[in-house]
């Protein structure tokens, strides 16, 4: 297996194609012994990762409408491991004055209550915030707070994909939420 390499170091060498390949096989391996939702996901990953990157080079984030504190995007955070939040979810911004030449944006994301659940069975680290999105109601993870890059934002990309924006009481609770999760409350 290669080492792993910094991602700020500079590399000067061309990629090992057999360490490559090796790499490549233990991931297909891991891929078949999973169950077929996280093979459909990590497929479906892979392609929108590879979208991503060949996009990369020719993304401006300027040609995004300003994104405000409060909006609510619709983002895809990827395949990730554990607990880590994946795949699509809305996500309400929380940062404040994102330059819009920024290519990252910080969101606290979104989900929706399974069928059968109330608000009564969040945890106490969830925001409840009600039928904000169509007719479903939904809650905010304030411990799942992460930068994203723009690159990952589904929609709103332009003024005519239209906007929804929490209600600054709603905001509130996620703030205080963040809060008590991550600073000294003496």
């Amino acid at each position: 297996m290669s080492n792993h390499i910094k991602h700020k170091k500079k590399i000067t060498v061309s990629l090992n194609i057999p360490d490559f390949v090796n790499n490549l096989t233990i991931l297909i391996n891991s891929i078949t012994s999973l169950d077929n939702k996280k093979q459909y996901l990590i497929n479906d990953w892979l392609g929108v990762w590879s979208t991503y990157i060949a996009f990369e080079s020719k993304f401006d984030p300027k040609r995004l409408v300003y994104y405000k504190r409060g909006d609510i995007i619709h983002a895809h955070f990827g395949y990730n491991v554990g607990n880590e939040l994946g795949g699509t979810h809305y996500a309400v911004v929380v940062e404040n004055n994102n330059n819009n030449a920024s290519g990252i944006l910080t969101v606290v994301p979104i989900s929706s209550l399974e069928e059968g659940k109330t608000k009564n069975d969040l945890y106490k680290t969830e925001v409840y915030l009600g039928k904000i999105i169509g007719n479903t109601e939904c809650f905010a993870m304030p411990t799942h707070i992460r930068p994203i890059s723009k690159l990952r934002i589904i929609k709103p990309k332009r003024k005519n994909d239209g906007k929804i924006t929490l209600p600054s009481d709603l905001l509130d609770k996620i703030d205080e939420q963040i809060k008590l999760s991550f600073t000294k409350m003496t």
